[in-house]
């Protein structure tokens, strides 16, 4: 690791910056003063060389630094912590945690409800942010770690949480969207459908976990960390293996998907081609807005097909890698059958 050092961008905010096995990294200390940058870099250091001296007086934005660089690496999804502290940054980066309490956490969930801090969002959004900042600062306390004390935590309530969304696609809506695509998206959609795998899964999806002979996908990465993200094995479809082999024959890489790059933009613009969402044309430059209608959409799908159709819900936890007590909350009102046998015996029948 080098030596840090501070320097302006161009925006005048300044950062730490500094390269660690031949990668360059930097953190932003959230301000525009000298003396503050400086502080904070001192703070950032302490951290790093003997982090039980530092206690609360260290930043937020301090705190989730190491965060960032000794935890989030591994997990199954940084980016998505990442997106997360863009918008927490600008309102806790610079606060210590005897700084925080719920007033500054409702004036959080103003801002961002609000637009005031990046785009207006709804509370189950601010939830998960505020749920990121609980997480770090809990890794932050933990035992291994002691770069806080648990008392010196700051106690907060996280808004409620919003009813599950339960968008999912008829069959007819779901043969729209696949002839409303080609190519790479065309196959995306194929393996979201058909497999129920979180969008990730199926990002890192290679050719050799891809079992012609058996008939099987083996979602989970060989080595990969055990998350609570659970990848499982699921047999190919009848629909998805022709898909699979006639995409098999034509590629060029290890990866079933070409390369990682995100679906999201693609998906809404084929929501549209569709027909399932009203036309609106994305500025130029710009990502199209949402339709309502995301990768995850597909999983959703999957599970709520195989609950209408009988399938028991403990092989659809199974399936998505998700708690029975999860499924059940989400998608018990799409399977009543086992339930009709016993309102039937209320009138003896």
């Amino acid at each position: 690791m080098s030596i840090p050092k501070l320097e302006k961008s161009g925006n005048g905010t300044y950062y730490v910056h500094w390269s660690d096995r031949g990668r360059s990294k930097r953190v932003s200390t959230r301000t525009t003063d000298v003396a503050a940058a400086k502080a904070f870099l001192s703070t950032w250091l302490k951290l790093e060389a003997d982090p039980k001296t530092v206690g609360s007086t260290a930043t937020v934005a301090a705190l989730w630094a190491v965060y960032e660089e000794k935890h989030l690496t591994s997990v199954a999804s940084p980016a998505t912590a990442g997106f997360s502290w863009a918008n927490l940054e600008r309102h806790f980066g610079g606060l210590r945690l005897d700084e925080i309490d719920q007033d500054v956490v409702d004036a959080y969930r103003r801002a961002r409800v609000d637009g005031t801090i990046g785009k207006p969002s709804k509370p189950s959004t601010v939830r998960r942010e505020l749920a990121a900042l609980r997480a770090c600062l809990n890794w932050c306390a933990g035992p291994r770690r002691k770069l806080v004390t648990v008392a010196e935590l700051p106690a907060f309530d996280l808004p409620e949480d919003s009813a599950p969304r339960d968008r999912w696609l008829r069959e007819d809506e779901a043969k729209r969207l696949f002839a409303a695509t080609t190519g790479r998206l065309n196959l995306f959609l194929h393996l979201a459908l058909y497999t129920a795998a979180r969008k990730q899964a199926l990002y890192d999806l290679t050719w050799d976990r891809v079992d012609f002979e058996t008939n099987v996908i083996v979602l989970d990465v060989p080595g990969r960390r055990t998350t609570k993200k659970r990848r499982a094995t699921v047999p190919i479809s009848t629909e998805l293996r022709e898909v699979l082999l006639a995409a098999h024959e034509k590629r060029t890489t290890d990866l079933v998907l070409t390369n990682k790059a995100e679906v999201w933009a693609s998906v809404q613009s084929a929501v549209r081609r569709a027909g399932l969402s009203p036309a609106v044309k994305a500025a130029s430059g710009q990502k199209p807005s949402a339709t309502g209608i995301s990768p995850h959409t597909l999983r959703h799908t999957s599970a709520t097909w195989m609950a209408r159709r009988g399938v028991p819900l403990w092989i659809v936890a199974k399936i998505l890698g998700n708690s029975l007590v999860m499924i059940e909350k989400i998608y018990a009102k799409h399977a009543p059958e086992d339930l009709r046998a016993a309102i039937n015996m209320i009138g003896g029948k």
